[in-house]
């Protein structure tokens, strides 16, 4: 009997064994701490892994709200040679050829007495005093002037004009706010009329003013004065009341300077129309201006765009 208790214990007590090992055996396998693999041990994430801070933002950088337009300088759509300027004007550098842009119209009899070439060649002449003299960057107001300034427009001129043009010029340096002096001259020279003393920026009319100080030419520089030249057919017809034939030279131009809207805060532009008479003399094998007749149409004020 005591035989049989003692098998029954040892049945019991195998029993036991076996039950604590196969929970071992479950929470080996189920724990994060239980063992993976041979000789390997899975690390605790909880416990084991350092902390990572959260990187901070890599701060964005901005791009700053672009300036708005201001009086102090032209703005950089009219740098270049003469911006708005037909295809068929050639440049070369900083010297513009107006020629392969010219179209003429009545020089029949011309060609006839001058030849073809010579007649094409007057009619550049005349748009070439239109763009390289009449309008230039002496436009621009100023208080006061030089003879020396005016020098640019003497190797357009017939040697007998010139003798004519040094008084114009003396009358125009003694007094450049009298009228008759300037339109004498036949050249486009603002005055800034209305500019209240002590303005930071001349006077352009209507609300508008020139870029830069007043009086000075710093808002122009790096930018073209003029923009946007336009040029009719040139008139050709002879002129025989002199001993030696000269060609009359007609036509219709315009040209446009940028200046500021203040009221509006925008880059406007003024445009000045050109009617000219032409009297051309040939002086060797060039042509050269014995005189002229010109005028000025009703300047146009429009927001600034380069045609």
């Amino acid at each position: 009997m005591l035989s049989a208790v003692r098998s029954k214990g040892i049945t019991i007590l195998a029993g036991v064994i076996a039950a604590v090992v196969l929970v071992s055996l479950t929470i080996g396998l189920a724990s994060p701490d239980g063992s993976v693999g041979e000789g390997q041990r899975a690390t605790p994430s909880a416990v084991l892994a350092p902390a990572t801070a959260s990187p901070s933002p890599t701060p964005t950088a901005t791009t700053p709200t672009p300036a708005g337009p201001t009086a102090d300088r032209a703005p950089e759509s009219v740098q270049g040679i003469w911006p708005g300027r037909s295809d068929a004007v050639a440049v070369d550098g900083k010297t513009v050829d107006w020629c392969p842009a010219v179209r003429t119209s009545g020089a029949a009899e011309a060609v006839a007495v001058f030849g073809k070439a010579a007649v094409r060649e007057a009619a550049c002449t005349a748009v070439r005093f239109v763009f390289e003299q009449r309008y230039s960057r002496l436009s621009l107001p100023r208080t006061s002037y030089a003879a020396k300034d005016l020098d640019f427009v003497l190797t357009a001129l017939a040697p007998v004009t010139v003798s004519t043009y040094h008084p114009r010029v003396a009358h125009f340096v003694a007094c450049p706010n009298c009228q008759s002096a300037r339109d004498a001259l036949g050249l486009v020279l603002f005055r800034g009329a209305g500019t209240t003393a002590g303005a930071s920026h001349a006077s352009a009319g209507r609300g508008r003013v020139f870029y830069g100080k007043a009086y000075g030419t710093a808002g122009y520089r790096g930018r073209a004065v003029w923009v946007n030249p336009t040029f009719s057919k040139v008139a050709i017809r002879v002129d025989r009341s002199k001993a030696m034939p000269r060609i009359i030279a007609t036509l219709e131009a315009s040209a446009a300077v940028p200046v500021f809207n203040s009221s509006a805060r925008r880059d406007d532009m003024l445009t000045v129309p050109t009617r000219a008479v032409f009297i051309l003399r040939r002086e060797g094998k060039a042509w050269k201006l014995g005189g002229w007749d010109i005028h000025s149409g009703a300047f146009a004020y429009a927001a600034l765009a380069i045609v």
